[in-house]
């Protein structure tokens, strides 16, 4: 497992996360999944991989919903960086699993709800059933009795707008960060589980500066994710300024630039921390950006 998923994978294990996920994006905004009432499933299963040999597959997360001490159902969120046409079987593995441990069972049998969470930069354009995946014609006669298993797959950066906006959480700040960086900036959004989340942002970007910048947003009383990119540029800016003040500038609008501040926002970011005319902005907006 790469560090990642590892990333993705301790993002949807907090609590508060992985029910605001299960909310909104299945119950549509309704509360039904609550916190206090998750419990950590299994996220191994064992199936024949030859006739001598068995293996292991690995879901990256599961919860139980709890109530008086009984599943009422067992939730699954398996995070995916790229596109995978086979996915469809992966899960139909792992829900024939969930519910053959339920087999013989003399407590009354849960539901296994699978969601599948796409945090590549493409749309999920692949299959999204078994009968997809067929690649032989198959008799009309025997479509009824043919397995009806699908995947429900959520393209993560590109929720619509409404979606998004039924978020209140941690989710919605990573949520912001790939695809409304300007809403993000506004909100002064503290972070629940900011370690998690700081650890995500880099898996999604690749920018080493959230890893280095956790025990900021950990400091006492919790920092806002705009508290933070204001840091992350106020360092680029000191870098700049000890080579020259054209060099500060230059660096506070590539690293305003890298960030996905917006333009509007990096100008007037320029003008308070340079004391610059609005003429000079301009042209220096025009140099950088």
């Amino acid at each position: 497992m790469g560090n990642k998923d590892r990333a993705e994978k301790l993002f949807v294990a907090c609590s508060d996360v992985f029910a605001e996920l299960v909310n909104v994006l299945l119950y549509r905004g309704k509360g039904i999944l609550s916190e206090e009432a998750v419990l950590p499933g299994p996220t191994e299963s064992i199936y024949r991989k030859t006739d001598h040999e068995l293996s292991g597959q690995f879901q990256d997360y599961s919860m139980y919903a709890m109530e008086q001490g009984a599943a009422q159902a067992l939730y699954t969120l398996e995070n995916q960086s790229r596109v995978e046409r086979g996915m469809a079987l992966r899960s139909a593995g792992y829900e024939g699993a969930a519910y053959r441990r339920q087999y013989g069972s003399k407590r009354q049998i849960y539901p296994v709800i699978s969601l599948v969470l796409n945090w590549s930069d493409r749309r999920w354009t692949t299959a999204t059933s078994i009968r997809e995946l067929l690649e032989y014609p198959v008799p009309e006669e025997a479509e009824d009795y043919l397995d009806k298993n699908r995947i429900h797959v959520f393209d993560m950066r590109f929720l619509d707008e409404s979606v998004r906006e039924m978020f209140q959480g941690d989710v919605r700040v990573v949520l912001d960060y790939l695809s409304d960086r300007e809403s993000l900036l506004q909100r002064r959004q503290k972070l629940r589980n900011p370690e998690e989340v700081m650890r995500m942002l880099h898996a999604l970007s690749g920018d080493e500066r959230y890893l280095e910048n956790i025990a900021f947003v950990k400091e006492e009383g919790g920092k806002a994710v705009c508290d933070l990119l204001d840091e992350m540029v106020n360092k680029g800016v000191e870098q700049g300024i000890q080579q020259g003040i054209q060099q500060g500038i230059q660096a506070l609008v590539t690293t305003c630039r890298e960030l996905g501040i917006t333009f509007a926002e990096t100008a007037a970011k320029l003008k308070e921390k340079f004391s610059l005319e609005d003429a000079e902005v301009q042209r220096d907006m025009a140099k950088y950006w």
